[in-house]
């Protein structure tokens, strides 16, 4: 199973996001408004047990982090020879650190540093998105109580997310009622 941590805004910032989100057509695809997040360490493919010892790195870590702000925006921007539509986010470089020590080699490596982002859209096929789209003014706020541990599915219209476990910060694991720490 593909593998990541993130972190997921909350509905006041998804919704300012939503105000600047363009509509689905033919030639990009708008991510699902419950799907938007921000990644903080994609983990590559990991079967039930390696996402188990991920979880349990992830405990003490995430555990030890207090909440804190992620500030969305304050322009849309266009990245990968303009196929994808993202929000910058900044405040969660220590949580991706965090995630980054505790993991450590359970997972694929960091490939390039942490840039924290919100994905809004991706072109399909060879396509670009159109270059009016960069520099749409957006700001939102968002308190990060928690990171996700999730495991994506790649399907042919979409990727389909599903949330394994949450590490409430200060907190520990929490996966269906129950609270791990």
């Amino acid at each position: 199973m593909r593998a990541f941590v993130a972190l997921y805004p909350d509905e006041e910032a998804r919704s300012r996001i939503a105000d600047v989100a363009p509509d689905d057509d033919g030639a990009w695809r708008v991510s699902d408004m419950a799907d938007w997040h921000v990644t903080l360490r994609f983990l590559g493919e990991l079967d039930a047990s390696g996402l188990d010892l991920v979880a349990r790195a992830l405990v003490p870590a995430l555990a030890s982090m207090d909440p804190f702000t992620v500030r969305l925006g304050p322009i849309t921007a266009l990245g990968t020879s303009a196929r994808v539509l993202f929000v910058p986010a900044d405040g969660a470089q220590d949580a991706a650190r965090a995630v980054d020590l505790a993991v450590g080699d359970l997972a694929e490596p960091r490939d390039r540093p942490f840039r924290g982002h919100l994905t809004i859209a991706r072109a399909r096929g060879r396509g670009r998105l159109p270059g009016g789209w960069t520099g749409q003014p957006i700001h939102a706020d968002f308190s990060a109580s928690e990171a996700a541990l999730v495991v994506s599915r790649l399907e042919p219209a979409r990727a389909v997310h599903r949330v394994v476990a949450r590490f409430a910060f200060g907190e520990g694991i929490r996966q269906g009622e129950q609270v791990f720490v």
